[in-house]
């Protein structure tokens, strides 16, 4: 196990990544897929808005570990280019509960803390349930989330999400919507695409609900490893 935390301490100073959820998403909100323990995913997001004087880039290299019984770990840290660069470490966990075939409760939650400013770390911390129509390959997923800086959570809302496969293993059409306190929150849609088994394309545009922020259009690839981890076995006591 001590050796398990030294690779995923190693990989998130190699890595880096914005605030956004660094595991498996949607697209802006956190998705109920889990990779099986010791198996491993690499995940380059990038995210840029061409538009006004409020434009940015951000560009998000992260690794994402499952660690077994459908629970998932993802670290890495993002730097963001705008009027400053900024750089922001992410260590995120969630864990899935399967309820029978179609249905599942996902919670999990991140926190990031700055490695260029000294300011308090953002965290969060989110439910949600998803079920699946397999008659239409259908995926639907709604909840919350609580957040902030420091040790009080200053932002809640909550997420909406749908996955729907348009070809199995190939292509798929997605759409999150995440509520903002201070504004309606923001609309993303696009396409999952699956150019061979083991990488992922995610293209997709951001639509904020207010006038302050900008229209940005989101770009990610996803590499899957397979298993790279070996994760120690329980030990079975006799029964004497």
């Amino acid at each position: 196990m001590r050796k398990f935390l030294t690779i995923l301490v190693l990989l998130g100073i190699f890595y880096t990544g914005t605030s956004v959820y660094a595991q498996q998403t949607i697209i802006t909100m956190p998705s109920s897929d889990v990779i099986p323990g010791g198996e491993v995913i690499l995940k380059q997001s990038n995210r840029f808005s061409p538009f006004g004087p409020d434009g940015f880039v951000s560009l998000t290299p992260q690794v994402i570990v499952g660690t077994g019984k459908d629970t998932e770990i993802s670290v890495g840290a993002g730097t963001t280019i705008e009027d400053k660069t900024s750089v922001k470490m992410n260590i995120t966990a969630k864990k899935v509960f399967r309820i029978k075939r179609s249905a599942r409760i996902t919670v999990g939650g991140s926190i990031s803390p700055s490695l260029t400013e000294g300011t308090k770390p953002d965290s969060m911390i989110y439910a949600h349930g998803s079920y699946l129509i397999r008659e239409t390959r259908t995926t639907l997923a709604a909840g919350g989330f609580v957040g902030g800086q420091g040790q009080f959570p200053t932002l809640t809302g909550a997420m909406i999400g749908i996955d729907q496969t348009i070809i199995p293993n190939k292509l798929r059409i997605v759409a999150d919507w995440v509520s903002r306190s201070e504004s309606w929150g923001s609309f993303a849609a696009g396409f999952k695409i699956r150019p061979e088994p083991t990488t992922s394309i995610t293209t997709a545009v951001i639509i904020p609900n207010n006038q302050e922020d900008r229209v940005a259009f989101s770009v990610s690839i996803s590499k899957y490893l397979g298993k790279v981890i070996e994760l120690p076995k329980k030990e079975e006591k006799d029964a004497l």
